[in-house]
């Protein structure tokens, strides 16, 4: 009897840790969508730790590094258009996220989010370009 109880007590956490998941995993596309509209550092700068570590092509990166990009980049008109969202939780607070973007600058991404007080912010980021087929 204690057994079916356990287990019965086991497979609703593991539900609604799925939905729960579920719903952070919009969140989290959501915020991605977010960060890929954003215009300039002040956009910017709520979505990401003060610790994050960036890899990109140009080397490693930290927060000073990623809002200055932000600030000094040009202006697009183009709406952005990730897609191929994957992301899967390694804990309550911690997932992995990989996309696509389409031209004009194709890449993927993988971003390490993490929820902070409540908030999920970027913990980690690198990108690769698209290589011509």
């Amino acid at each position: 009897m204690k057994t079916t109880i356990v287990s019965g007590v086991f497979a609703g956490l593991l539900t609604l840790a799925a939905l729960a998941n579920a719903d952070d995993t919009a969140t989290l596309i959501d915020l991605d969508k977010e960060w890929g509209e954003s215009q300039g550092a002040e956009e910017l700068s709520p979505l990401l730790l003060d610790s994050i570590i960036q890899i990109s092509v140009d080397g490693l990166g930290d927060k000073a590094r990623m809002l200055d990009e932000a600030e000094n980049a040009e202006p697009t008109s183009e709406p952005y258009a990730a897609g191929d969202y994957k992301v899967q939780f390694l804990s309550e607070n911690v997932a992995v996220m990989v996309h696509s973007t389409p031209p004009p600058e194709p890449h993927w991404s993988m971003h390490v989010w993490q929820k902070v007080n409540g908030e999920w912010k970027v913990a980690a980021t690198a990108g690769v370009p698209v290589g011509e087929n």
